[in-house]
């Protein structure tokens, strides 16, 4: 293959009339498409840079919240133990009270049953010092002696 001086040259001419030609055409749309697409670029990047500062703000307001809700639970079951403290102190108070009661209830049923018991002991006595009087004088005893016996035998027992 030969080298033919004007054949080069007319490739080189070819080769800058097409470059002219098609910088001239395409230059200013591809220099166009390419500054939009970068300011499209840019763009987005700072809408991303936005929806990113807007979801941490969010986040931590979300957190705020959190940490709000942690806190009026741990609130709320402090009350809530108060209130069962103070539940179950009413709650042993009134039972006491109501033992006490019952206690002062049985004194009192205890108090009357052993009065009862020495009122009724105090009548056999009687009866039985009656008895054995009216064995020990062979007769029998009238009621107002009976009265007068029984008397004069409390009498000495209260003295005891």
């Amino acid at each position: 293959m030969e080298l033919y001086p004007l054949d080069i040259l007319i490739h080189i001419i070819n080769i800058v009339v097409l470059f002219l030609l098609l910088r001239l055409i395409l230059f200013k749309p591809v220099s166009r498409y390419l500054s939009g697409r970068s300011g499209r670029i840019s763009d987005q990047l700072a809408e991303a840079e936005t929806r990113l500062n807007e979801a941490e703000a969010l986040r931590q307001e979300y957190q705020k919240q959190l940490d709000k809700a942690v806190e009026e639970g741990h609130d709320v079951i402090r009350d809530s133990k108060t209130k069962a403290t103070q539940e179950a102190q009413a709650i042993l108070a009134d039972a006491k009270a109501q033992a006490d009661r019952y206690y002062d209830e049985a004194q009192e049923r205890i108090s009357k049953e052993r009065d009862r018991a020495l009122e009724q002991m105090r009548q056999e006595v009687a009866q039985l010092s009656v008895d054995i009087a009216a064995r020990i004088l062979k007769r029998e005893v009238t009621g107002a002696d009976n009265l007068a016996l029984a008397e004069e035998f409390f009498n000495e027992l209260r003295k005891k």
